[in-house]
């Protein structure tokens, strides 16, 4: 069984600074204990989920925006038990893992040097994880260096769109998910650069057919002009199953895909 812990669902600078919606990012479990984007909270919400720091095998990081790096740190010092145990994995982008001039690092040298691997990814570049095939993937997004990521899964393949505009190489790079993460920060009309909108989620979701899209990361507006509203839209267009993702939702993937609270 894999599983799927949603520690926040908001996303961009408002829904940050103003926690309209937690930050704290994706939790994995599939053999193998995968923190994705670790926001401000991201340390609150896995302790307020019953989840242990310690026992977490990789922290991985996107890109250089703080609604997706805030907390890593902290959560580097819980992998390796407090730095008395060299052990886990820190991987990302290369401005988040050694910065790029405009951005980072988002991890000091300190924090790399007590972990037992560090992996500086780009588009295309591959690492195996226990036995765990991911990916890093293409995005358009104003941190250049910025990737996505795609989870071999005994239950299939998880790919996690994170932040970017739509094109053909970041639609490409996400062929063949069972499930599809979009961060989509916009709602309907109200489309800005480096972002996907809900016409674009609708777009990415009929192109890849996934059997389960799941919307996450919105930005203020996009709440305030109704979650479900966005999530109608997008099954309406590309005949996907649509769910957005709450707060502490779990998504348990088998046989079948079944959503719960933690």
């Amino acid at each position: 069984m894999t599983s799927l812990i949603f520690l926040g669902t908001g996303g961009g600078r408002f829904a940050t600074v103003y926690q309209v919606r937690r930050t704290g990012g994706i939790y994995l479990e599939s053999g193998v204990r995968v923190h994705i984007d670790p926001g401000p909270g991201a340390v609150v919400n896995l302790n307020l989920a019953g989840l242990d720091p310690a026992m977490t095998d990789a922290v991985l990081i996107s890109h250089c925006h703080p609604d997706h790096y805030v907390d890593a740190e902290v959560l580097i010092e819980g992998m390796t038990k407090c730095s008395f145990s060299k052990r886990g994995l820190i991987a990302g982008s290369k401005s988040s893992i050694m910065g790029n001039g405009d951005f980072g690092p988002a991890v000091s040298a300190y924090h790399r040097r007590i972990v037992a691997e560090v992996e500086v990814l780009a588009a295309g570049d591959e690492l195996d994880l226990k036995g765990m095939r991911i990916e890093a993937t293409a995005t358009a997004h104003s941190d250049l260096d910025g990737v996505g990521f795609r989870f071999h899964t005994k239950e299939g393949i998880i790919s996690y769109v994170s932040d970017s505009e739509l094109e053909e190489e970041v639609l490409r790079a996400h062929k063949g998910a069972r499930v599809l993460i979009m961060c989509i920060t916009r709602p309907l009309k109200s489309r800005v650069k480096f972002h996907m909108s809900t016409e674009d989620a609708a777009t990415m979701a009929k192109d890849l057919n996934p059997e389960i899209a799941i919307l996450t990361h919105f930005g203020s507006k996009l709440i305030h002009d109704g979650v479900e509203k966005q999530v109608e839209y997008v099954e309406e267009h590309s005949g996907v199953r649509t769910i957005a993702a709450q707060d502490f939702m779990k998504v348990d993937i088998g046989k079948k895909v079944r959503t719960s609270s933690v």
